[in-house]
């Protein structure tokens, strides 16, 4: 009964994931949640308080995989470079799944949810900037560059560019965008040694 209940909670968290981060928090209709899933409303609140445990328990969800992943990536012995394009790329994934609507919501709407999401971005930054000060360390950065401020501007660009409404008006792929980052930051901060 605990297997069927715990599979029945992560299918509406699925369902709800997709509707919450594609039409925001004002838009998540947790009737419709419940008739994909096949079950009454009744049911669902047997699993869920309401709407805002719903949108909280699929970001969490979201948040804890991008832990695992990065913490993951961290742990890897990789060249810089790989490291990087990978790590923007656990960071692209995170942006994409993610409307524009669905982040207004959380500023605006849900602010618990969103200091919650600023807190793994700053998180997020301050691993960039570990990993970018380490290699300066090693030679592998120019020494001239703070660590610190080259992880803002790569978050700060991630940020920006990806948005969907970004794909829509561009004819590029996540994963180029993601290689272009990486080899404009790089090629602008690497040392003059060899690189990866």
């Amino acid at each position: 009964m605990a297997y069927e209940k715990a599979a029945l909670e992560q299918t509406l968290l699925d369902i709800a994931e997709r509707q919450l981060f594609r039409y925001g928090y004002r838009n998540l209709n947790l009737n419709e949640v419940a008739r994909e899933a096949g079950i009454s409303k009744v049911t669902l609140y047997k699993l869920f308080q309401g709407k805002y445990e719903v949108a909280e328990r699929a970001v969490e969800r979201l948040l804890a995989e991008a832990d695992r992943e990065m913490a993951g990536l961290l742990r890897a012995e990789l060249p810089l470079r790989e490291k990087l394009e990978r790590g923007i790329g656990l960071l692209s994934s995170l942006y994409l799944k993610m409307d524009r609507d669905f982040l207004y919501d959380l500023e605006h709407s849900l602010p618990r949810l969103w200091e919650r999401i600023e807190a793994v971005r700053a998180a997020r930054e301050g691993q960039l900037a570990g990993l970018l000060a380490a290699a300066q360390a090693g030679g592998e950065v120019r020494g001239d560059v703070d660590p610190a401020l080259l992880a803002a501007l790569i978050m700060a660009l991630v940020r920006e560019v990806y948005r969907p409404a970004f794909f829509l008006d561009h004819s590029v792929s996540a994963d180029a965008v993601g290689r272009v980052v990486t080899g404009v930051f790089l090629d602008g901060v690497l040392s003059a040694g060899p690189r990866d």
